[in-house]
């Protein structure tokens, strides 16, 4: 161990990569450097951004120097945990293919949205839109998995998101509590993803929004809605309860919540709300930060 520690070390790598390699390989690759590195060069959909193709080939060269394989002297009793966690998840994914239940057939089609090497599979999701809301709950499913958003699981990462472009296509009611839970989470493809599918979904989800946006108390979710509620802009249902909830003052003091409804104003039609609006603008006890998304929503209105 002593030497192995010695040749890594000697590496300009962290510690940390030189864990992500290891596990990347072992999951993905079945712990072999030669068909990593075959995949590297072509560069897949599932090449990290967080190491190199030189990184992968320094540790290769030490593992052949030492005869020994570095995962098993280098991986903690955690990290192996978590990589014989992801592989049986890749165990259990191809087991659908062995099944000729016609109740397995949705698992068989999100088998082949997982697994697809493209970025954005047309052709799966295709297949999957095509069964309507039939196969909406199993989509759910995949979206709120917390492993599958793990890079180390089958999809890379992306099945997730994947399963909410599927959603947004299929525009199920159903979905909205799954699409609303994505927003927020730090991850800005699947919040945009998850915001395209709530506009698609259409009413349900603009009524689930509002409702949201005017509850109390303010908590975290009215700032969600709020975010969400701007695919709805356009709406002048939205604006109308948007310049209601902005001549709250207190609402007003409240950011980034106040910003998201300003914004959400911008398919107000009357003159008299427009006028309503132009004061909140001004008001002394409106925030001096919202004056450019004030600002830029009375533009919208002189195109």
């Amino acid at each position: 161990m002593e030497d192995v520690n010695k040749e890594v070390e000697g590496l300009p790598l962290k510690d940390e990569i030189i864990t992500a390699i290891l596990m990347h390989r072992e999951v993905h690759f079945g712990g072999s450097f030669n068909l990593m590195l075959e995949y590297y060069e072509g560069g897949g959909k599932g090449v990290s951004p967080d190491f190199t193709l030189e990184n992968i080939v320094d540790l290769f060269q030490i593992e052949k120097k030492l005869e020994q394989n570095l995962a098993a002297l280098i991986l903690s009793g955690p990290d192996a945990e978590i990589v014989q966690k992801a592989r049986e998840s890749y165990k259990k994914l191809r087991e659908v293919y062995q099944s000729e239940s016609h109740a397995d057939r949705y698992a068989q089609m999100i088998a082949d949205l997982i697994f697809s090497e493209e970025e954005e599979p047309k052709k799966e999701i295709d297949v999957i839109v095509a069964e309507g809301k039939a196969i909406v709950p199993a989509l759910i499913h995949i979206s709120q998995s917390e492993d599958l958003q793990n890079p180390l699981y089958p999809g890379y990462g992306c099945a997730p998101h994947l399963a909410t472009l599927c959603l947004g296509k299929i525009g199920d009611d159903r979905a909205v509590m799954a699409l609303f839970e994505q927003i927020g989470r730090g991850n800005v493809q699947e919040e945009e993803e998850a915001l395209s599918a709530l506009r698609a979904v259409g009413e349900a989800a603009k009524e689930f929004l509002l409702k949201v946006v005017r509850s109390k108390p303010i908590t975290e979710d009215n700032e969600r809605a709020a975010i969400a509620i701007i695919q709805f802009k356009d709406d002048p249902v939205v604006g109308d309860v948007c310049l209601e909830l902005l001549q709250n003052e207190e609402i007003r003091q409240t950011l980034p919540l106040a910003a998201y409804l300003v914004l959400a104003c911008e398919g107000l039609q009357k003159e008299e709300q427009r006028l309503l609006f132009k004061k909140l603008s001004r008001d002394p006890k409106t925030p001096t930060i919202l004056h450019v998304d004030f600002d830029v929503v009375m533009s919208s209105w002189k195109g």
